[in-house]
């Protein structure tokens, strides 16, 4: 399936100009939570490069910038354990207020096991900004510190989140039919 037919099968949930305010709004909320503090940021690859890329800029404390890759999606269907890629050095966690960078909320269980991995590695608080949670009918493990949008229950894509592998780079977020 190539984009521009993707697109023809879905409906807009928001526009970037509302993603945009929407990410200004998380970046003052994190400038007023986490002023004075060392930050160390960890994106989670690979859907949090586009709000990531946006927000850090906007971040005025000083922080170090690493990643995280762990995902339990395989073939775009989750999977009951979080495969693990990358996790950062320890000592840019012990002792450290860690912000973790999420594109979504979904049922939570990523940024779960995440928020554990970072506290048995010693951080000092860890923190969590996603720019969409989506709402579900079940109760999450975990909510974010910092969130943007909600969005449906529904199959979303654009702006860093993909469709069978496509939709990252689309400036807007959808909803397929």
């Amino acid at each position: 399936m190539k984009t521009k037919e993707l697109i023809s099968e879905s409906s807009l949930i928001y526009s970037n100009k509302q993603i945009g305010d929407a990410i200004s709004n998380i970046a003052d909320n994190c400038n007023s939570t986490l002023r004075g503090e060392e930050v160390t940021i960890l994106p989670v690859m690979n859907g949090a490069l586009i709000f990531s890329g946006q927000l850090i800029p906007k971040l005025n404390f000083h922080c170090v910038l690493d990643y995280i890759h762990a995902s339990r999606y395989s073939d775009n269907k989750g999977q009951p354990t979080i495969n693990w890629i990358y996790k950062p050095k320890i000592d840019l966690i012990k002792d450290k207020v860690v912000l973790v960078i999420d594109d979504i909320l979904d049922e939570g269980l990523t940024l779960t096991d995440i928020k554990k991995n970072l506290i048995e590695m010693g951080a000092k608080q860890v923190v969590i900004a996603v720019l969409f949670d989506k709402k579900i009918d079940k109760i999450k493990p975990i909510k974010a510190d910092f969130f943007g949008l909600e969005v449906p229950d529904a199959y979303v894509y654009g702006f860093g989140l993909d469709f069978n592998g496509i939709g990252r780079n689309i400036p807007h977020l959808y909803a397929h039919k």
